[in-house]
């Protein structure tokens, strides 16, 4: 693992109020315990260090939707974007699931998309606080994972819109072929597949 703050430094361990990887330039030993100099410096600034060892709030993942989110967490989250209600279960971000409404038309399709905005610009945050992750790194890893399955998942499905397509022109050729239609004489040739 690399360190969260030089990713060219191999990490020696991690931090044990937030979960970051540190690298021996990072680490500050207080009472045989780890920590990072983010959290060490929070707890001086806020007065509010008394060695006792408890995850940092700044850090918290998983403690509900009025838990702070750190600044490296917040930003577009793509897997939200693209895999919505999918993602939303995956991450236990069960509001996603408001995007299963696209299945209506017109109303419907408008609030599936107006949802995948939102995950889009809300979900890492969301992610972040209604499920528990060891460290940040952990959290960007599995979402990146997810941003990939999400653009796999739509390359699939424009190759499928592709292949349909194909596919009704090829059957359109050989109906034309056999004279049931002419040209691109598609009235006829849907009124003859009815």
């Amino acid at each position: 693992m690399k360190c969260a703050v030089h990713m060219d430094r191999e990490a020696v361990g991690t931090c044990s109020n937030c979960g970051r990887f540190v690298c021996p330039e990072c680490q500050v030993s207080l009472g045989g315990r780890v920590f990072c100099n983010r959290c060490v410096e929070t707890r001086l600034k806020t007065g509010s260090w008394q060695g006792q060892t408890g995850i940092d709030e700044s850090c918290a993942p998983g403690r509900g939707s009025n838990s702070p989110v750190p600044e490296e967490i917040k930003g577009w989250s793509w897997g939200g974007f693209l895999l919505t209600w999918i993602w939303g279960i995956g991450n236990n971000v069960w509001i996603a699931l408001i995007s299963l409404l696209s299945i209506i038309p017109w109303v419907g399709w408008v609030i599936g998309l107006t949802m995948r905005v939102i995950l889009g610009i809300k979900g890492n945050e969301w992610a972040w606080q209604h499920k528990k992750w060891e460290s940040i790194e952990h959290f960007k890893r599995v979402q990146r994972s997810w941003t990939w399955w999400g653009v796999a998942a739509i390359a699939t499905y424009i190759i499928l819109i592709i292949a349909v397509a194909v596919l009704a022109l090829s059957l359109f050729k050989i109906a034309e072929a056999f004279g049931i239609v002419r040209g691109w004489d598609f009235k006829n040739f849907w009124q003859y597949m009815q």
